[in-house]
């Protein structure tokens, strides 16, 4: 009976550790990605033509996802590449819009 006990303890120590690395690494990964979407959101601010546009700046499954409403199809495209620009930026989708 105390070998089952120590099979047991053991068992859950070997799944705890497996789980804990998927969550350290789950937060590493949020990290990376609303540093990254920080980045993107300064840098558009403080691009001339888009800065008193409202662009909103996700991440979802290391895709950056652009949305928004701006005036010209060059805005949509100079938006894109901003956020391209940025270091960890891997996949960018521009869904804004022309007023």
């Amino acid at each position: 009976m105390k070998n089952f006990y120590i099979l047991v303890i053991l068992g859950s120590l070997i799944f705890t550790g497996c789980s804990t690395d998927q969550v350290v690494q789950d937060t590493e990964d949020y990290a990376m990605g609303s540093f990254v979407t920080s980045k993107i959101k300064a840098k558009l601010v403080k691009t001339v033509g888009l800065e008193s546009f409202n662009i909103n700046v996700r991440t979802y499954d290391d895709q950056i996802i652009l949305t928004g409403v701006v005036d010209t199809q060059k805005q949509v495209y100079l938006a894109g590449s901003v956020a391209r620009s940025v270091n960890g930026a891997r996949r960018v989708r521009n869904h804004i819009t022309i007023k």
